[in-house]
């Protein structure tokens, strides 16, 4: 025992002992820096420096973020997956490790963590130059990215960075340094390690890597943003004439052009050089490295996708990244790093038992929305146009997606048919629209199958990437040069049909596809802006290249209406009884637009029954009365639109583009977007509706918490006042109607209210329903990934699915018919077809026009209806009574007097369906002065008779001379005269 103690107290001296020895070696070091004032310093901040544990580096190297739930309940674990590979040093090259100490560390294999010989040329050489030129070893590179913050620039961050690299020195040998050093470093393109960065611009293991690729790699350390091989432009940004494409990507479902950094290069001529100047490589080496044709070599790497996470944790994790940069200031690459090796703990708003549910819909959605599919012939759900060969065709009878089996063999080579191709001096011509050729690539066109369950399955193929002076663009078609097929004489062979095979090693084939239609929902609490659950796509083997709920911008269609028409409509002087006219309205070049759904026009309805029957004429119609410019400012407190940083929404403002913008009536009143909206732009906004008037913006977490328990990042959503709690409610109660009366009817709840709103495209490519209940809101939209391949169904459809997903997520919820009503609601009875408070008349019109509307207080009509009238109408033929007509045939008719009046003949004589309630304007022509003395003749004959029968015969003194009137004369009462008599033939006394 006493042994065993000595061996302790030796143990402990002799760690004192090299402590003591590094402190004296740091403090010598900052004593020629910084004079002997520095010793307090050092051992100040020394003693704060953080306790680390040098001998487990490399399980820090992996050290793992967590998502959690807002009950703290682990979600995922956020692992590198094939972002990072881990390989042991002894995979690697020897050049690839000498070329990193080289250029990084020259004196790696000499110095105890810190290099004073560097220390000292890097400040003579910053006093020289004025610059700030660095000194840190591999080892306290290793120690800055595991142990501090890599944007503190301070005296402080770089003292302690020293001292815990010799605290890294004292436990690990040089070979783990190493190692541990060159499998954390970033290389862009989200290339962790070195084997990632091999693979990512090389498409080739580590040990594989060439002297030449080995020191390009070993330069981009110093700054991948600038020293990255190649980078990402999106098409439109790319010049053919600067650029130099290397090959193609797809990040979220986008598509980027890689371009060739000749930065890259000229960075690694130095590690060359520098190589060659401490004798790690020869003279011949040196020059054969030289000559390697960087450009030739260069091959992105397919990033493979792998379902490690739900789509909620995906959005969360972009959602981190993104917060780390706007409010903490790191790089993108910075905060990506932090993500995946930072440790951090992330508090999501997943609500993990909504998520499962609403994956287990979208597990059904074919089930769900078309039951069994034995008897379909397929593909479900689809609106395809095939030409004779059975290939998808767009609206200008352009192939969109070839049928498979006429593009591709079993085994998937493109195979080009006898008679589209010929070979000529060593070169090979095809004519054939299945290759479409660029200045840099040559397009392999898509393909579809159908699946055992009906469904289109679309297919992407990649492009042939030959150097630039291997292929030709010829007319209709392509040359592959001499040149390209010598150096690749495997490109194509000739099968026994003579058609020529192209093999698919040169282009790049989606052979699992992604099914369509696809579809996207979200699930919010409206009054938090958590986000509750997500799905981003229906997948296939479980694939996930696009979140369509959240970066997916499609048309929102007429589910636009209620928040860029109606709710600022009600805001600014309509109310939900507002009377709105649909009949023919005409574009800018006089012609008739836009088309309701239905046949025609309908005439008078209130706002809440536009709503109800997503009348199109009239929220054109309404949104142009409150102006394009209020429509926006509404659109912006919603979060539709960032006035501050519009690169960051999804409108096109005239600023923007002045030619092509969302900034007009097709756009706001339809839904007719530029670029659209995501499904979780659409439903946060709805939210502010459901919200009594705040919008919250959504977020997805609401803590970011580092490795040291402190807390980064506390996610408090914006709030924005968008109407009263008042104008909310009713146009609420609007959506609540649609529902119950309306076109929204397939998402009714059992004993649970809803409001909400459907949407469908004008070529019904894209259906939506957004509603609410009193616990959620929740966001669905369905459609191809190509909105040229159209749907089968309407936006009913998207009810339906909106229907079956909130039923299973509110069935433990405790059942409601109705939503919150705040103060200062009040209702009226009202003319529909004024808008205005309902008169006698209006009780007599035989549609039953009379409603109970509800109103904020102060906005009830304080006028009597004004549209109807009671005319005498000649029933022969409908038209005024004159005092001609004879009594037996006028009756007294209700009708509604339009104000301008309607006149067909203004419309190419189109009548709305109501124009037989218009009051007529013509008066009766067909009894006149010549039958009427007759009339009155016979008449006065049976008075007589009547009178004489009763009396005796003679004429009675008293009784009133029969005098024919002037039809057009007025009595004492202001009513004209007819027959003698006094009679109302247009009484429009509104009591």
């Amino acid at each position: 025992m006493s042994d065993e103690k000595n061996n302790k107290k030796k143990q402990k001296k002799v760690t004192a002992s090299k402590v003591v020895k590094t402190l004296l070696i740091l403090i010598l070091i900052l004593a020629i820096i910084g004079g002997g004032a520095a010793t307090g310093i050092v051992l100040s901040i020394i003693k704060d420096a953080p306790e680390i544990d040098p001998s487990n580096i490399n399980s820090t190297l992996d050290q793992t973020s967590f998502i959690y739930d807002l009950d703290g309940n682990m979600v995922e674990k956020i692992q590198a997956a094939e972002l990072r590979t881990i390989v042991g040093l002894n995979t690697m090259p020897e050049y690839l490790k000498e070329a990193f100490i080289s250029i990084e560390d020259e004196r790696f294999k000499d110095h105890i963590g810190i290099d004073p010989r560097g220390i000292v040329s890097a400040l003579i050489d910053n006093l020289k130059s004025g610059g700030m030129r660095g000194a840190s070893t591999i080892t306290q590179q290793l120690a800055r990215g595991l142990y501090l913050d890599p944007l503190d620039k301070s005296l402080t961050r770089k003292i302690t960075e020293m001292y815990l690299a010799l605290q890294i020195e004292r436990v690990l040998s040089k070979d783990q340094i190493l190692e541990s050093y060159l499998n954390r470093s970033y290389f862009g393109q989200n290339a962790y390690g070195v084997q990632e960065a091999a693979q990512t611009y090389f498409s080739k293991d580590v040990e594989d890597l060439t002297l030449a690729e080995s020191a390009l790699l070993a330069g981009v350390v110093k700054g991948t943003n600038t020293y990255q091989p190649f980078y990402r432009v999106k098409p439109e940004d790319f010049d053919s004439s600067t650029h130099y494409e290397v090959g193609q990507t797809d990040v979220l479902g986008e598509k980027y052009i890689l371009v060739y950094n000749q930065k890259s290069v000229d960075r690694q001529k130095v590690v060359l050089k520098k190589m060659l100047d401490l004798g790690k490589i020869s003279e011949e080496e040196y020059n054969l490295a030289l000559n390697e044709n960087i450009k030739e070599n260069l091959k992105p790497g397919e990033k493979k996708t792998y379902d490690i996470t739900n789509y909620f944790t995906d959005y969360v994790k972009t959602q981190v990244v993104e917060a780390l940069v706007e409010k903490l200031g790191y790089t993108k690459q910075q905060a990506e790093d932090e993500l995946y090796t930072g440790g951090l703990k992330i508090y999501s708003t997943i609500n993990v038992n909504l998520q499962k549910k609403l994956e287990d819909a979208y597990s059904n959605f074919t089930e769900i929305l078309v039951g069994k599919t034995d008897n379909i012939k397929g593909p479900i759900l689809v609106d395809w146009s095939l030409n004779k060969a059975g290939n998808v065709l767009d609206d200008k009878k352009n192939i969109i997606f070839f049928k498979k089996d006429n593009l591709m063999t079993d085994d998937y080579h493109l195979f080009i048919e006898k008679g589209t191709y010929e070979l000529t001096d060593g070169n090979l011509i095809i004519r054939n629209n299945k290759l479409t050729p660029y200045k840099k690539h040559v397009d392999v066109a898509d393909f579809y199958t159908i699946d055992e369950r009906k469904n289109l399955v679309t297919h992407t193929c990649g492009s042939i990437m030959p150097n630039e002076d291997e292929f030709e663009i010829i007319d209709n078609g392509v040359k592959f040069k001499k040149n390209f097929l010598d150096k690749n004489n495997d490109f194509y062979k000739i099968d026994e049909n003579e058609n020529l095979l192209i093999d698919n090693k040169f282009f790049f084939v989606d052979k699992n596809g992604i099914v369509q239609p696809q579809s996207g929902t979200v699930v919010m609490d409206y009054r938090n802006g958590h986000i509750l659950a997500i799905v981003g796509g229906r997948d296939v083997d479980g694939t996930r290249i696009l979140n369509r709920a959240t970066a997916s911008q499609r048309q929102p269609g007429s589910a636009i209406k209620p928040i860029a028409v109606y709710l600022p409509a009600l805001d600014n002087g309509y109310t939900a009884a507002s009377a709105i006219d649909d009949i023919p309205f005409y574009n800018g070049n006089g012609q008739l637009w836009p088309k309701n759904w239905y046949t025609g026009y309908r005439g008078m309805h209130t706002l809440r029954k536009s709503v109800e029957q997503s009348v199109n004429v009239n929220a054109v119609k309404t949104l142009q009365s409150i102006g394009i410019k209020t429509s926006m400012a509404y659109l912006e407190k919603m979060g539709i639109i960032n006035a501050a940083h519009p690169e960051k929404d999804n409108i096109i403002t005239s600023v923007e583009n002045r030619a092509t913008n969302d900034e007009n009536l097709s756009a706001l009143a339809l839904g007719g977007m530029t670029k659209g909206l995501t499904p979780l732009e659409m439903t946060a906004a709805y939210g502010a509706i459901a919200n009594q008037g705040t919008y919250i913006e959504p977020i997805a977490f609401t803590k970011i918490v580092d490795k040291n328990g402190k807390v980064l990042i506390d996610n408090i959503p914006k709030e924005t006042v968008v109407t009263s709690p008042q104008v909310a409610y009713i146009m609420g109660d609007i959506l609540r109607t649609t529902v119950s009366n309306g076109l929204g009817s397939r998402a009714k709840l059992k004993n649970m209210v809803v409001a909400g709103k459907t949407g469908t495209t004008q070529n019904q490519a894209d259906i939506w329903f957004i509603g609410y209940t009193p616990y959620y809101v929740t966001g669905t939209w369905i459609g191809n990934d190509s909105p040229k391949i159209t749907l089968g169904k309407s936006s009913s459809t998207a009810a339906q699915l909106w229907q079956y997903i909130n039923t299973k997520i509110h069935e433990d919820l405790e059942g409601k018919n109705s939503f919150e009503k705040p103060d200062g609601i009040v209702s009226a009875s009202i003319c529909t077809q004024s808008g205005l408070l309902a008169s006698e008349l209006c009780t007599q019109d035989p549609r039953g026009v009379v409603k109970t509307e509800i109103f904020a207080n102060g906005t009830v009509p304080t006028k009597y209806c004004d549209m109807h009238v009671a005319l005498e109408i000649d029933a022969t033929n409908g038209k005024i009574a004159n005092e001609y007509c004879p009594e037996s045939v006028v009756e007294t008719r209700i009708f509604i007097q339009r104000t301008p009046p309607y006149n067909p003949q203004d419309h190419n004589g189109i009548v709305p369906s109501d124009y037989q309630y218009n009051a007529p304007t013509a008066v009766c022509d067909e009894h006149n002065e010549s039958n009427w003395v007759p009339d009155i003749i016979d008449d006065w004959f049976n008075d007589w008779l009547n009178k004489d029968r009763e009396g005796n015969g003679e004429d009675d003194n008293d009784s009133e001379e029969i005098v024919p009137l002037n039809p057009f004369e007025t009595n004492d009462n202001g009513n004209r005269n007819s027959n003698g008599r006094s009679k109302n033939r247009g009484n429009n006394n509104g009591n």
